[in-house]
């Protein structure tokens, strides 16, 4: 099958659950209406979401596949054909915009082993997952380490506290009902021989005593035993980060420190600088930087590229996909390979 039917297959398909989605969210809404049960309705105010952040997605996905299939038609397909090295395509994404967070992230690696970090947008449209990833590749192989990631948007998660740590007890090995304590206990175990990186995904969906918990309880317990451990030798790195897709959590004023200078100490929360669009200038360096890695269609006109990419005003997950579009490939169907965080 040709990458063009491959892709008007694919629409077919995103098509129909499109529709299905939408008759289930129809259904919900109609219920919504006629519940008096608070708690009923709350549930259903939670499906309702849920169902029509997956209608906003794929309605994103079938806009991307219909500018592939129209790029397709119009190029006789040869930009999908020629374009193939997709590992190539992402280790220059990974040069585009975060400047000010990989930076600062970069200076503070190289001097401490352990921290923890807000990582904050104002939208998920600002890639916060995707920053995660390209700070985690910063520190040497990371990836072959111990990576725990918990969501704090699962209904439980978002008031029971209870919840967050027997989910975090079970990642870790221990039983459901183990105590902060023992959990620190075993995180510090496992950072002795290898890199341990620990990520609480949509923190903002959770309440403000849940995150003063989390980092009073467990953060505390654990800069003790690295205190209490600092002499013993260590090469390893222990970083939690916090994803914020609001750009709330910073308001919550539970500790975070909100600019890094000379006398910070990694005990405590940094705030990293919130995720801003990638600039006109950002764009043209990364294109004059990027040229020989990237389709040279794309290169042969620069500043019709940079154009068009501004079309996205500059936001990063926007502007991501259409870079992708523009290289005959799906930024939706790649993040799952791309992004291991």
């Amino acid at each position: 099958m040709s990458s063009l039917k491959r892709l008007e297959a694919k629409r077919e398909d995103l098509e129909d659950e499109y529709e299905e989605i939408r008759k289930k969210l129809k259904w919900f809404k109609k219920e919504r209406i006629v519940k008096t049960d608070s708690e009923a309705k709350y549930e259903l105010d939670q499906k309702i979401e849920e169902y029509e952040e997956e209608l906003l997605n794929l309605e994103q996905e079938l806009d991307e596949l219909e500018e592939q299939i129209n790029q397709s038609k119009q190029a006789g397909n040869s930009n999908l054909e020629k374009y193939s090295n997709l590992d190539v395509l992402y280790k220059s994404l990974l040069k585009l915009g975060y400047w000010e967070q990989h930076n600062l992230f970069e200076e503070i690696a190289g001097k401490y082993s352990y921290g923890v970090f807000l990582i904050q947008g104002a939208t998920k449209e600002y890639g916060q997952r995707w920053l995660l990833n390209r700070l985690a590749a910063i520190i040497p192989s990371s990836l072959e380490g111990r990576n725990i990631i918990i969501d704090l948007n699962r209904t439980s998660s978002r008031t029971d506290i209870s919840a967050i740590w027997a989910e975090f007890a079970d990642r870790v090995g221990l039983l459901e009902n183990s105590s902060p304590a023992q959990i620190a206990s075993k995180i510090c175990d496992l950072w002795q021989s290898q890199n341990v990186i620990i990520v609480f995904n949509n923190v903002d969906e959770t309440i403000k005593e849940n995150l003063s918990d989390l980092l009073t309880d467990f953060w505390k317990l654990l800069t003790q035993k690295f205190l209490e451990s600092q002499n013993q030798q260590n090469t390893f790195k222990l970083f939690i980060f916090l994803l914020d897709y609001q750009g709330v959590v910073a308001r919550w004023n539970v500790g975070f420190v909100e600019n890094y200078h000379s006398d910070w100490q990694p005990i405590y929360p940094l705030e990293l600088p919130l995720i801003d669009p990638f600039s006109e200038e950002e764009l043209r360096d990364w294109l004059n930087y990027q040229s020989d890695f990237l389709p040279p269609a794309m290169s042969a006109n620069k500043a019709e590229t940079v154009k068009v990419l501004l079309e996205k005003q500059g936001i990063p997950i926007p502007t991501l996909r259409k870079v992708c579009n523009l290289c005959g490939c799906s930024l939706s169907e790649q993040e799952g390979k791309w992004l291991r965080l």
